[in-house]
């Protein structure tokens, strides 16, 4: 599946103004293999994502609400990618690993 514009969002903006560190959520039916290369997130420059700001990635089954089959730190390694300098590049990610012992 390709990317979704409306996966990716927002979660808390920089409090301190001009460099600092934004958060994202970034939903995806998509592996994190293909979330992380360049320019995946086609518009995330124009929605305000730069250098340095942190993406949690949720993986999910077949559809963008269904249940979450993995999860990812990864930060914005690049900025203003694409012909149109509008997406981003995100890092490979750090897999969050999902234990439940109950």
């Amino acid at each position: 599946m390709a990317y979704v514009s409306q996966g990716f969002k927002l979660l808390v903006g920089s409090l301190s103004g001009v460099g600092m560190t934004n958060l994202w959520l970034l939903d995806s039916t998509d592996a994190i293999a293909t979330v992380n290369t360049s320019n995946y997130v086609s518009d995330g420059y124009k929605k305000g994502a730069r250098q340095g700001d942190i993406v949690l990635v949720r993986t999910r089954t077949s559809t963008m609400t269904g249940a979450v089959t993995a999860v990812h730190i990864c930060w914005v390694i690049d900025e203003a990618t694409g012909t149109d300098t509008l997406g981003v590049d995100l890092t490979d990610g750090l897999a969050v690993t999902a234990t439940d012992t109950d």
